[in-house]
């Protein structure tokens, strides 16, 4: 993922569920903190703002663990949906510097429309364990997510490592 946007706005349950996909909701609260945790170790590696977004309680918060996290639990009467659509619709000419993270569909469509970079849960989800699991392990240089050869099997949209980068010479901007 290239990640040159000064902003991502996460949609943090559909993170979530790509990043864990049977949660129970007595272990919502503490997945939602276990992905803070990574989402601020990616913040530090990327050196960017990163806005997570949940559906409900109706209020701001700081992050638990202190950083410049931005939380944001929306009104009642509001989806996350319906924040992240206002939020980019709100930009202006600032949205080209906003990543918007989320599988959903409809999001997708607004957002792009309005002319942010979109990418799909699932797909940011693999480059979050990719940069946690390179700052735990303290080399910086491993960038590589390992898989076993079950895992690859069962989720059959990843792409190997070489189709990821023909895909990224062949849409990049620097081979026009």
């Amino acid at each position: 993922m290239k990640t040159d946007a000064k902003e991502i706005v996460i949609d943090g349950y559909n993170l979530i569920h790509k990043l864990y996909p049977s949660p129970t909701s007595a272990s919502l609260d503490l997945l939602r903190q276990k992905t803070e945790k990574q989402l601020l170790c990616f913040q530090q590696e990327k050196r960017c703002s990163v806005t997570i977004v949940y559906d409900g309680k109706g209020s701001h918060k700081e992050c638990a663990f202190g950083a410049p996290l931005h939380i944001v639990f929306t009104p009642a009467a509001k989806s996350a949906d319906l924040w992240i659509i206002d939020y980019v619709k709100s930009l202006n000419t600032k949205v080209k510097m906003v990543t918007i993270v989320s599988s959903d569909d409809e999001i997708r469509r607004y957002t792009t429309a309005f002319g942010a970079r979109c990418i799909k849960s699932e797909v940011f989800a693999l480059q979050l364990n990719e940069i946690t699991s390179a700052v735990t392990t303290n080399n910086p240089n491993e960038r590589s997510l390992r898989m076993t050869t079950k895992e690859k099997k069962g989720n059959a949209e990843l792409l190997s490592d070489r189709e990821v980068a023909r895909w990224m010479r062949l849409f990049t901007h620097e081979n026009y």
